[in-house]
């Protein structure tokens, strides 16, 4: 039993393109709906195509348009007010990791006693099922259309909320409502995308399945990324896009993060950095920290975003993967250093001292110490070439 391996995903995936008009198939006449979005999805209109599908259903809709980057407890608190008000009996999110996070929990509480507080800091487990959510992601980088978690800021920290009661019931994963995403979007969820397959590859919570979807992946990001940047429009790189963000969304909730993610929370949390740049900027770094503790898997992924690796030693390919990923941050046209968001040096030990408490630094595959965060932050504070940082 100590091999034995547990896969579990109940969500429905309603993957392609058109994928999206599958909803008004969903509901019932009459039924009300709750919509959650943030008000620049709803500028692009994205939210009004998802109401007509629900309206034309015959469903009744309430448009909640108040997600903001990185919801905190106070916005779960406003949210879930609002979603009592309606009498809603289903949720759908239209929209980032934000929008769906935020639904998850807001669908969970509106049936459960208690305070979020309960759950996210204390242990208590949801009893009872939530109310129906559908989430359809708007960008291809969170991955959480189809995890149990939900990350929620409270007390400082970005921290998760866990259940098997947390999977959207439904994930429509259409292309064509990404098709919209400025380039720096596309380049920063992206990337957060990649950074799920790559921490979720090394994890030490890793398996067989979750390999199979990390190196899948990071191969489809590998070769769609710089075009989806470039061609917002392309909708078959925008598909492979779609699906390597569920694919390492399923690899990371099954396996686990690490140190990336790890310091990513505390730089969003009090610095408000969006999470998928955070984790573009950090992800370099964390690659090249956990070279030498995963030399063969570093190889790995070297090959998947497209490396020669023929005739190299593993730790001369894993070097590869990581100049492979500070160039497509590069090429993307990402900032490539924290300092530019007014981030500084004084701030390091504080980052450091955090990003060791995360939950999730105990999949990493080398359990960081105090200094070894700091040496890490440093490096993406001013942008160094990751190959030639020493941690």
């Amino acid at each position: 039993m100590a091999d034995s391996k547990k896969f579990y995903l109940p969500t429905e995936v309603r993957f392609g393109r058109g994928s999206v008009e599958c909803l008004g198939t969903l509901v019932n006449p009459k039924q009300k709906v709750f919509l959650v979005t943030d008000p620049g999805v709803e500028k692009a209109g994205l939210t009004g195509r998802v109401q007509v599908i629900l309206e034309e259903a015959g469903a009744a809709v309430t448009v909640f348009n108040q997600v903001e980057p990185n919801p905190s407890a106070v916005s779960v608190e406003q949210t879930l007010n609002a979603l009592k008000e309606t009498g809603a009996a289903m949720v759908v999110a239209v929209g980032g990791g934000s929008a769906l996070d935020l639904s998850k929990v807001v669908s969970a509480l509106a049936t459960n006693p208690g305070k979020l507080e309960e759950y996210q800091w204390n242990g208590r487990k949801f009893e009872h099922e939530p109310l129906p959510f559908m989430a359809i992601p708007t960008t291809a980088g969170t991955g959480s259309e189809v995890t149990r978690v939900a990350v929620i800021v409270d007390r400082n920290t970005k921290k998760g909320v866990g259940s098997d009661r947390l999977f959207p019931r439904v994930a429509m994963v259409d292309p064509e409502m990404t098709a919209g995403l400025p380039r720096g979007l596309t380049a920063a969820t992206g990337m957060d995308a990649l950074s799920h397959a790559v921490e979720a590859y090394v994890s030490l919570g890793a398996n067989l399945f979750t390999d199979s979807w990390a190196l899948t992946a990071a191969k489809l990001i590998g070769r769609s990324l710089l075009r989806a940047c470039v061609a917002g429009d392309d909708l078959d790189a925008r598909e492979e896009m779609a699906l390597a963000s569920t694919l390492a969304g399923v690899a990371m909730d099954q396996a686990g993060l690490g140190i990336v993610h790890s310091m990513a929370g505390p730089i969003c949390s009090y610095y408000h950095l969006p999470h998928g740049l955070a984790c573009a900027i950090l992800l370099p770094y964390g690659v090249s920290y956990n070279l030498t503790a995963s030399p063969e898997r570093m190889a790995m992924l070297a090959s998947a975003l497209g490396c020669e690796t023929k005739g190299l030693t593993a730790l001369e390919a894993g070097r590869d993967a990581v100049a492979a990923v500070y160039r497509l941050v590069r090429e993307t046209g990402l900032s490539l250093d924290l300092s530019t968001f007014g981030i500084k040096e004084s701030d390091a030990d504080l980052v450091a001292e955090e990003t060791t408490k995360m939950f999730l630094i105990k999949d990493n595959p080398r359990r960081p110490s105090v200094a070894e965060c700091r040496a890490v932050f440093l490096a993406a504070l001013h942008g160094e070439e990751p190959q030639y940082c020493t941690f």
